[in-house]
């Protein structure tokens, strides 16, 4: 398969839409050998800067010396700009090479009578085969839509973390800050820790679902806040308290 006819199958997958739901996703992972599984991971969800927080923690990873996937979305220009290794995006021929290696576990599903994936799902299912097939030790994931049903959130990581939340996709996350907080608190594990900026009704939500995992809740300007220097036209992190 060709990086164009990679985005020839994914451009058909379009049809499909948007389906929340987490039954798709663990079939064709299963299928694929579960390759969430072979790193540790650390996610990510919020309304706004779940993109720059994702690219800030994998940075950081990757300057301790770990291997660190990076799977993002949407992208800006090409696709393989989801897909990333120590900042490296993945090639447009490794790229079209774990579309086709997904495609085929796709018509497997098919096979079994499953309902066809989605373009995210497949998208997902592709980029845990890439970080499990390069063995990085670490992948941070960013949600693409909400958190509870979204498709990342077959992951069991090492720390769940949500920027802030406001109203937002409020025709798929609730009506309410509650209702979207709590789609959010869904990438909330039993026993992970969870960071977050969240603020009033949402960080109650989120606070509660915490203590239901039994999950230490870290706050920022609560139980942690950040030093930033300004310097020339960017800001650099000097340290954490």
């Amino acid at each position: 398969m060709t990086y164009e006819k990679a985005l020839d199958f994914l451009a058909e997958l379009n049809k499909f839409g948007i389906a929340l739901g987490l039954a798709r996703i663990q079939k064709l992972l299963d299928l694929m050998g579960n390759p969430e599984r072979t790193f540790k991971s650390v996610h990510v969800t919020g309304t706004n800067g779940k993109g720059s927080t994702t690219a800030m923690l994998a940075t950081i990873l990757k300057a301790s010396g770990i291997k660190t996937g990076k799977y993002i979305s949407p992208h800006l220009l090409h696709y393989n700009e989801r897909f990333a290794i120590n900042d490296k995006l993945i090639s447009k021929e490794d790229f079209a090479g774990v579309i086709a290696y997904t495609a085929e576990f796709v018509v497997k599903m098919l096979e079994e009578g499953w309902e066809h994936p989605t373009e995210f799902e497949v998208l997902t299912a592709a980029a845990f085969h890439y970080f499990a097939k390069c063995k990085v030790e670490y992948a941070v994931i960013e949600v693409g839509l909400g958190g509870l049903l979204d498709s990342t959130n077959v992951i069991v990581p090492e720390a769940a973390v949500i920027t802030n939340v406001t109203l937002e996709h409020t025709d798929r996350c609730g009506k309410s800050i509650a209702e979207i907080a709590c789609q959010k608190a869904g990438i909330i594990k039993r026993g992970i820790p969870v960071i977050t900026a969240a603020k009033g009704e949402a960080l109650e939500t989120i606070g509660e679902k915490a203590a239901v995992n039994k999950s230490a809740l870290s706050v920022y300007n609560r139980d942690f806040s950040v030093l930033v220097n300004e310097i020339k036209d960017y800001k650099q992190i000097i340290s954490i308290r």
